[in-house]
């Protein structure tokens, strides 16, 4: 499997191919729905305005990339677990993800889980971890000393990608998501396939079912 960082279009995607898309600057309201302009009118914090703008903004222009079609209305629905999908492109996944004021969106043509985290945290991870984790990924983190911090997030992402390719995210059960290695985990029984990024400050895994060829790291910089 190879890996690009590159600041394009999108490609349009062939089987087993994954985009993320690192997404950046100011976007013009004009691209929202009604309903989105509507609720980021009752969005009060700015950090959570910023984000609510970036991610709207990045998935509407984005889907009419990869379709080549302007996004509908109401474009994005979600399954009774809490998963977006794209209402009339059922061949076209994305998963949506932020942390820190960093907003990035995984595409692909298959089911896929996407999770970034920013890496400087402060926290007990190790009573996080024996809460949430297995008793064998708790060990670890206990056992890491002054590795403990990029270790747990390196987990964190890992299982949250796979939750949320299952489509159930976090309240799913993070001990549901099992991480074998950097490239590998499970989710009740059934391998999932993991690949691990990071850019500065930020840490990022996507998880599918069926084993990437690509993943290539794009930038979408509004201007």
């Amino acid at each position: 499997m190879q890996e690009e960082k590159i600041i394009s279009k999108p490609n349009m995607l062939e089987h087993r191919e994954i985009e993320v898309w690192q997404v950046r600057g100011t976007p013009d309201v004009s691209l929202l729905s009604q309903d989105e302009k509507s609720k980021l009118k009752g969005i009060s914090a700015q950090d959570v305005r910023e984000t609510f703008l970036l991610s709207k903004c990045a998935i509407r222009f984005l889907l009419a990339q990869y379709t080549e079609k302007p996004s509908e209305e109401k474009c994005v629905d979600t399954h009774p677990g809490g998963k977006p999908f794209f209402v009339n492109h059922p061949n076209l996944h994305f998963s949506l993800s932020h942390s820190g004021g960093e907003v990035a969106i995984a595409f692909s043509r298959t089911p896929i889980g996407f999770d970034v985290e920013k890496k400087e945290r402060r926290a007990d991870f190790v009573s996080i971890a024996q809460r949430f984790f297995s008793v064998a990924e708790a060990a670890q983190i206990a056992a890491a000393g002054e590795r403990a911090a990029s270790l747990f997030v390196d987990l964190w992402t890992a299982k949250e990608a796979i939750l949320k390719l299952e489509g159930s995210g976090i309240s799913g059960g993070l001990e549901r998501a099992l991480v074998w290695s950097e490239f590998e985990g499970e989710l009740d029984g059934r391998r999932v396939h993991l690949h691990r990024m990071e850019w500065p400050g930020f840490v990022a895994r996507v998880a599918s079912f069926e084993e990437p060829r690509f993943v290539r790291v794009k930038e979408l910089v509004f201007q």
